[in-house]
């Protein structure tokens, strides 16, 4: 799928293939597809297997669940009917009008529910809050899913007054979901593939996991050592509007240049870009969100900030088993698109370094012996990453047990200069995913060496609170939860599980 023999290739296969390589040597990772868009030329390959147990590759065909990176499609759909001119026979949607006035199965414990708006939804700045519980472990498949989403959500109440912040809200993204498909009159996957997907030259992608060709389609990985987990996946209708697009880097170039647009001189034939009014509306600052460089502000579907000095629009992903990260700046005419089938991955790395290639004044790699600070923060960044202390810990766990793994995890902590990623974010990374799944068999072992050699985590003890709630043990969850509250106060993730328990 490349195209061009420029600067760009020259580049990308001199520092960035390489380096990408390195990372997979080192780190507890499966696959990882990286692709770069400069103009009319694409630099794309993957790295690593698609499935641990088979040994397939990573190709750039292979099919990847993108997680969040699903949202700024469900926007382009929602606001491109919001512009459609009068009387071009299509549907049309009012971002201000109430949702409820299509959407009447949604009500709130406060009655606010009049109050939310497709604009607010698009922006995270509804007031609506989020889901906790994603349901992978009992996905629901029929057309109704989305519809009983919404009923579902009648005990939540409005935590702001809408339009007065951002508080990123999957649950919202659902609603649009249905939004749209009770306005093209279909389910809300059909209408994503006949307003999106199909026009952009996108025929493989899709929401739905059921036309995913297995031959195509990457496993998710997650626990420590990575597992695939036997009849486990991040998929479930109800969430399919924030989270389950399956796509290929092929057609994520394809994305790309229809963000970018036609480069000068470009011959017609081919998908239409997208509208030049309809990005920039998308893109436009509605909310400060304070988290630069990617997420500064966001717009309708967007993440806006900056990137080298220049304007940037982007959508990270993580799901059990995936992560993604689509970053384009579209005044340089450059995109980048990270995929990875484990969540340990740090796409969000993979990406700068990406562009700091791509940005590169001439797209030649620095001369040998200079610093790698020359091409670039991000490119510094990545090669500064230390493997995660996680992954020995765990190899000594499987094969000598809980006293050697903490044993591992004192003899690697002591090294001066460090070694290893001793944050407790890698051990965060090695079980979320495996709890989210309802997996807690391949999280339990970690989690007990974990809360061993760090007991004064508040992370150690609300992840361990956390499988105990899905497990169904409250109490246990409660007075872990409380512990880790006691050692961070500020701790919103544990505050959360909490609020979910039943009474004591």
């Amino acid at each position: 799928m490349d195209g061009g023999t420029g600067p760009l290739r020259t580049g990308v296969e001199a520092t960035l293939w390489p380096r990408v390589e390195r990372y997979l040597d080192a780190h507890e990772a499966a696959g990882v597809a990286v692709a770069v868009v400069c103009d009319d030329e694409v630099v794309a390959r993957g790295f690593g297997v698609r499935d641990a147990g088979s040994g397939a590759p990573v190709t750039p065909e292979t099919m990847f669940h993108l997680a969040s990176v699903s949202k700024p499609f469900v926007a382009t759909a929602i606001v491109g009917l919001a512009t459609t001119s009068p009387g071009a026979g299509r549907p049309t949607v009012d971002l201000d009008a109430p949702i409820v006035d299509r959407v009447p199965e949604l009500t709130l414990a406060d009655g606010r529910e009049g109050e939310v708006t497709a604009r607010g939804l698009l922006s995270h700045s509804s007031g609506l809050p989020d889901v906790s519980e994603y349901g992978w472990h009992d996905p629901q498949l029929g057309d109704d899913a989305l519809s009983d989403f919404a009923r579902s959500l009648s005990g939540f109440r409005l935590q702001a007054e809408p339009g007065s912040t951002f508080s990123y809200s999957n649950a919202g993204y659902e609603l649009l979901g249905l939004l749209l498909s009770r306005v093209v009159g279909t389910t809300f996957e059909a209408a994503m593939r006949e307003l999106v997907l199909d026009p952009l030259g996108m025929h493989a992608s899709t929401f739905l996991r059921a036309e995913v060709p297995s031959r195509l389609a990457a496993s998710p990985h997650v626990g420590m050592p990575l597992t695939v987990p036997d009849g486990a996946y991040p998929y479930t209708r109800r969430h399919a509007p924030s989270s389950t697009l399956h796509s290929n880097l092929v057609e994520m170039c394809r994305w790309v240049r229809a963000l970018l647009g036609p480069p000068a001189g470009a011959t017609p034939g081919g998908p239409a870009p997208l509208d030049a009014g309809l990005r920039d509306l998308m893109w436009r600052p509605v909310q400060p969100v304070g988290d630069p460089p990617w997420e500064e502000a966001v717009g309708l579907g967007w993440a806006v900030g900056r990137y080298g000095g220049h304007r940037a629009l982007s959508h990270s992903g993580s799901d059990p088993g995936f992560g993604s990260q689509l970053v384009v700046l579209p005044e340089r005419r450059t995109g980048v698109v990270v995929l990875a089938n484990s969540n340990t991955v740090p796409t969000g790395y993979l990406a700068t370094a990406a562009l700091d290639v791509a940005l590169a004044e001439d797209g030649v790699p620095v001369a040998s012996g200079s610093s790698p600070g020359d091409l670039g923060a991000g490119v510094a960044a990545m090669d500064a990453l230390l493997p995660p202390v996680v992954g020995p810990v765990a190899r000594a766990l499987g094969t000598d047990g809980p006293d050697a793994a903490v044993a591992t995890f004192h003899r690697l902590a002591a090294a001066d200069p460090a070694e290893h990623d001793l944050d407790d974010e890698v051990f965060e990374d090695a079980v979320w995913g495996a709890v989210e799944l309802h997996r807690t068999d391949l999280a339990w072992p970690l989690l007990r060496v974990w809360a061993d050699v760090r007991p004064h985590s508040s992370a150690a003890w609300t992840m361990t609170g956390w499988a105990h709630q899905v497990d169904g043990r409250p109490e246990q969850a409660r007075t872990l939860l409380r512990r880790a509250l006691e050692l961070d106060p500020g701790n919103d993730d544990a505050a959360l599980i909490l609020g979910t328990l039943p009474p004591a």
